[in-house]
């Protein structure tokens, strides 16, 4: 049973979101799930996610920008996990 739910809010930022994924499933606790929230009316990075093939993640997608806060709140309805922790994806 996951413990954690990692929210990480996803808007143009390709470049670095590689390196941010990598860290977090190198982690030694492994108790946990990640929820991307696609956040970008720009569907061209939303391929560039789905190549991350994890049992782990689970993909949001927006249906319009709706800024980082309130992308996290979308999520927060929906986990069932006993914490939360938030994540940058850069």
């Amino acid at each position: 049973m996951n413990l954690v739910t990692i929210i990480i809010p996803f808007y143009k930022k390709k470049k670095f979101f590689s390196k941010t994924l990598n860290s977090i499933l190198n982690q030694s606790f492994k108790r946990f799930k990640i929820i991307i929230i696609y956040d970008d009316d720009d569907q061209k990075d939303l391929i560039f996610l789905k190549k991350f093939k994890n049992k782990k993640i689970r993909i949001l997608v927006n249906r319009k920008n709706l800024g980082a806060g309130h992308s996290r709140n979308q999520a927060i309805k929906i986990i069932k996990t006993k914490y939360i922790a938030f994540c940058d994806a850069d």
